[in-house]
Order: structure tokens, then sequence, then C-alpha cells
């Protein structure tokens, strides 16, 4: 069965984050919804490059995903944590014990507020360590524990996408995408 992932946007996210994750993963052939969690596809990033997300977060409530991984970025942090629709998506996630993950500040902001790191190591952009409550893995550039997986901003971006495609789909795969993309 094939894999399918949701990376949500918001308004002021992260364009290398997010697209990084994207990019990785339909090279791996899994299925990538791309989601606003704004009223409408078009998302201006935090430097104001307009994405079009594939669909809105209503129509992806009902769904079950292998993934859920969000970028950073600011505002996109803060408005990512206001979607009540994503924080029940990713609090089911956590309930399935399917994987989840967050990069640069997505991890201190939305994942540590919703109560999603708790009991579990994580790692985040220098600027938001203090708002973890576990420091003990901040100097790593992705930390793995059960099924989350957080990475520090947008210069472990790659390296952070890799580790969550090594997770959902094994070495084999990671190998594979790795060797196209010439790293």
């Amino acid at each position: 069965m094939k894999k399918k992932i949701l990376v949500p946007l918001a308004e002021g996210f992260e364009m290398v984050e997010a697209l990084t994750i994207v990019d990785v993963f339909r090279r791996a052939d899994v299925d990538v919804d791309l989601v606003s969690v704004t009223d409408t596809t078009t998302v201006i990033s935090s430097h104001s490059v307009p994405v079009i997300a594939d669909k809105l977060i209503d129509v992806c409530t009902d769904q079950s995903y292998d993934l859920i991984v969000l970028p950073g970025g600011v505002p996109g942090v803060d408005n990512l944590k206001k979607s009540e629709q994503l924080k029940s998506l990713l609090i089911k996630q956590n309930m399935e014990q399917k994987l989840y993950g967050g990069i640069c500040a997505a991890p201190a902001v939305v994942l540590e507020s919703h109560g999603l790191l708790d009991g579990k190591n994580a790692t985040c952009h220098p600027l938001f360590t203090d708002k973890l409550s576990n420091r003990s893995n901040v100097d790593k550039n992705v930390v793995k524990d059960k099924n989350c997986i957080t990475s520090k901003g947008a210069g472990t971006s790659i390296e952070f996408a890799l580790e969550l495609l090594e997770a959902l789909m094994g070495k084999e795969r990671r190998r594979e995408v790795e060797k196209g993309m010439a790293i």
C-alpha cells in the first residue's frame, strides 16, 4: 500500500523546510498532501513567496496519514499552532503511534505546546530551545525518539527529510533517493 504524508502550510511558513520535505517524499513516490490551514490554497511564505497547496485542511480531518510533518518559519508556526484541525490530526497521529515531526520552531511552538513532546527527546531552532521542556538534545541536527522526529532548521532540511523518509520507508529507499539527489 502506498504511503501518504501530510505537510501543513500556514501564512509565514519557511519555504525551504516545507518544500524540501515535499521534494524528497515525492521523489520517493510517496503521496504528499501539501495542505493549507488557511481558508485558501495559496499560502504566503515567510519570505513573501506564494505557494499553492494541494487542498485545504478541512478535507483532511477524516484521513489517515503515515506521517505528519511541520515546517517552521515565523509567524508560520504560530499560525499552525492555532489550527484546531491540525492539532486534532497530530494528537490522533501520536495516539496511534504513527510518525510525526517538526523542524525549526515547530517542535517548540507547536509540538511542545500540544503535549506531543512529553517524554520525548527533541531539537529545534536555537532561538526556541528555551521553550522545550527537555533540552538534552538541542545540540543535534536531527533527533528521533519513538514516533517523533525533530530538526533544527533550514540548514538541516535535507538531512531531516531523509531521516523522515528512512523512518517511513527504510534505509534502501533513502539510499535510492539520496543517489538520485547526488548526495
